[in-house]
């Protein structure tokens, strides 16, 4: 299958799973494990992207990382001709905006502080390969472009909607894995 129609057929998927109390409890199990994993509680350096409703909630993920006393940042995608992300330090008093892909983003600030060497990146998707950890991402390679400079920790956490044993889709050598991958049942 075409990486662009599975693209579209999982926004429909994960579109309709909003609506299924499920999405919800599942949301908060993820939350749980991904809290509970050594290296969240070895980190110090959060990269986190604001979720829109049919992805995993990240809004309580990054709620409790402050309440531990970590340091979350927001992805920035950078729509230069690198087409990359930023990380941009995030607290309570930042002003969001709505990007061109609908997504909360820090608005522009010449005092916003820029990391991009995170202890830890949440990579989200719209489908999780568990065998290889190739991810289906959105279209724009954005995080790839990031990924293959970033040497650090990568998680994506993947609700059942998102799970696929193997990628049903073609992978490209510009497609970088993420290292863990968390489900309900298990870690990958």
């Amino acid at each position: 299958m075409k990486k662009s129609e599975l693209r579209q057929q999982q926004i429909k998927r994960l579109k309709k799973y909003v609506n299924f109390q499920d999405k919800k409890q599942e949301d908060s199990q993820l939350l749980e494990k991904f809290l509970g994993l050594k290296i969240v509680k070895d980190s110090q350096t959060f990269g986190v992207t604001a979720s829109l409703p049919m992805e995993v909630d990240t809004s309580e993920l990054i709620a409790r990382l402050w309440d531990q006393g970590k340091e979350v940042y927001l992805a920035k995608a950078r729509t230069d001709q690198e087409h990359t992300l930023d990380f941009l330090h995030y607290t309570y008093k930042s002003k969001l905006v709505r990007s061109k892909f609908g997504v909360e983003e820090i608005a522009e600030d010449d005092h916003t502080e820029i990391n991009n060497e995170l202890d830890v990146v949440l990579v989200p998707g719209l489908a999780f390969a568990l065998d290889s950890h190739v991810r289906l991402g959105f279209g724009g390679g954005y995080y790839d472009r990031f990924l293959a400079k970033y040497q650090r920790q990568t998680v994506s956490l993947a609700n059942k909607v998102m799970q696929f044993r193997q990628a049903n889709w073609p992978v490209e050598k510009t497609d970088v894995p993420v290292q863990t991958i968390v489900t309900t049942e298990k870690i990958y």
